[in-house]
């Protein structure tokens, strides 16, 4: 999985947070959509039970990243709403500023 490059300094563009949670919403349906093979029996695992637990493991853990990535593309949604938010109310705020004050 591809992550963004650390920085020193946080640089935010009013896009960048809704392409994030766009990114990890599609990631989620990616592995939403990721499952294991059916009907498969492997010679080296010794029973058809053991098989099966394997399997649920796996269809569990695929559930959870699933959930995961989809609680964070929903986290960045909405601090993009946030973001864009405050930006307007700052550029109000700025507009109806005295522009014979400035410091």
């Amino acid at each position: 999985m591809e992550s963004l490059p650390d920085t020193a300094e946080l640089r935010v563009s009013e896009g960048r947070p809704c392409a994030e949670a766009g990114r990890c919403e599609s990631l989620a349906g990616t592995l939403a959509g990721n499952i294991a093979p059916a009907g498969l029996e492997s010679s080296w695992l010794g029973s058809a039970v053991t098989v099966n637990t394997a399997h649920a493991e796996i269809v569990a853990a695929g559930m959870r990243c699933t959930y995961r990535v989809q609680a964070t593309a929903a986290k960045l949604a909405a601090a993009a709403s946030r973001y864009a938010a405050n930006d307007a109310d700052s550029a109000t705020r700025l507009r109806t500023l005295d522009g014979s004050k400035v410091c």
